[in-house]
């Protein structure tokens, strides 16, 4: 039987990078990234790829930034014109079976359900999470933002994910009970002077991320933000000074990590989660995670949100130690996709061969009982109306596994 072909696709605001996944591998291959500029739209870009390497994939797992309109199968992806709709791809390409259209985070949720048990490891000395998947797991993503997702387990549906824009919701308050206040006042009053112009107020990514990690190294630094400072000092850069002993860029992590605790524990009571997953850049070191597991400024802030005394009894604290979560979440996502796409064809095949054992019965009846005939004809009427009804296709739950009557 010939294999699937899974088309990935991953839609950033600047770049989109496509590959493809091969039933049954254990890798998927990246191999084109292309500036989101240079093309009107998310089909034509696809075109592209698809005309450069001459592969010919049945099916497709996008991961797109932007919030999904799942009603509709479409996103306005973040930073971009493009508007991705599985409906414009699909009749495009008409040999795409079945899309799947996720937030670009939610793969990185997905990434989870694929994890080996030494891809990541538990924090603060607890006993090591030996199945995530059968937890309720809040997954903060820390890289140049702040992704949020839930990961949960249901009877019906297997895992399943929720997003959200935690990353963009206000900056939690933090009271450090010290002579640290007057640093924490001057950072938020850089950031204010930074960001809130035209509206825009201060978020947890402001701080919470690679990205944040600067702001609050520039921030006591130098008591400003310039507009364009990615190229002044890195996330990685910072993290080497601290490394060194550098008291500024160690308590840029102090900073960093009492805003991660306090957003942590928000999140952890508002959805009273079981586990804390934490993956990206940010938490990517080993130095990060020892600096982070012995941090009094985390473990405090935590413990201040509301309910969080009790919770903490029970809430696990976990790390990726794999980086290319988003890879490894589009593979789960592709294999998920082959597996339904293997179940559906399965059942047309076994309503084909139940039609045709009707088609057999109803010639035999003809022939031999030609008064029951009119009865049969409602029964059939009935099953079209049911169809109609429900969007629900008649003997589903029915296994065919015998061969067609034979007349």
């Amino acid at each position: 039987m010939k294999k699937e072909i899974v088309l990935l696709a991953d839609v950033g605001g600047t770049n989109v990078r496509f590959g493809t996944y091969t039933e049954n591998e254990k890798t998927a291959n990246f191999d084109k990234k292309y500036l989101v500029a240079n093309f009107k739209s998310f089909e034509e870009a696809v075109e592209t790829y698809l005309k450069e390497t001459g592969k010919k994939p049945t099916l497709c797992v996008i991961g797109a930034a932007g919030n999904i309109d799942e009603a509709n199968g479409e996103v306005l992806t973040s930073n971009t014109p493009w508007r991705v709709s599985i409906s414009k791809l699909k009749s495009k390409f008409p040999q795409l079976k079945k899309v799947s259209l996720d937030n670009d985070f939610a793969l990185q949720g997905w990434a989870i359900e694929g994890l080996e048990s030494h891809q990541y490891r538990t924090l603060f000395d607890h006993p090591q999470v030996t199945d995530l998947n059968d937890s309720k797991v809040a997954v903060l993503g820390l890289g140049t933002g702040c992704g949020t997702c839930l990961m949960m387990k249901t009877n019906e549906a297997g895992q399943i994910i929720y997003t959200s824009e935690s990353g963009h919701s206000s900056l939690p308050h933090v009271d450090f009970e010290n002579s640290d206040n007057e640093l924490r006042d001057k950072v938020i009053k850089t950031l204010k002077n930074r960001y809130e112009k035209n509206g825009k107020g201060i978020v947890v990514e402001h701080i919470i991320s690679g990205t944040g990690i600067r702001n609050v190294y520039l921030a006591l630094k130098d008591g400003i933000i310039p507009p364009d400072s990615s190229n002044l000092v890195t996330a990685f850069n910072i993290e080497k000074l601290a490394e060194s002993g550098d008291p500024t860029a160690l308590k840029t992590f102090d900073i960093v990590f009492a805003y991660l605790g306090a957003h942590t524990g928000s999140i952890a009571a508002t959805i009273k989660a079981d586990n804390i997953f934490y993956c990206g850049g940010l938490l990517a070191s080993s130095w990060v995670q020892g600096r982070l597991e012995q941090s009094e400024y985390f473990k405090k802030q935590l413990e201040h949100r509301a309910g969080m005394t009790d919770a903490m009894k029970n809430l696990r604290f976990s790390v990726s130690l794999y980086r290319e979560m988003a890879e490894k979440g589009a593979i789960v996502r592709a294999q998920r996709l082959i597996n339904e796409n293997a179940q559906e064809e399965e059942q047309q095949r076994s309503n084909t061969n139940l039609l045709q054992a009707l088609a057999i019965a109803q010639a035999l009846i003809e022939a031999q009982c030609p008064q029951v005939l009119p009865q049969m004809k409602r029964v059939v009427q009935a099953v079209e109306k049911y169809k109609i009804a429900t969007q629900k296709i008649p003997f589903k739950n029915i296994q065919n596994k015998n061969q067609p009557l034979q007349r």
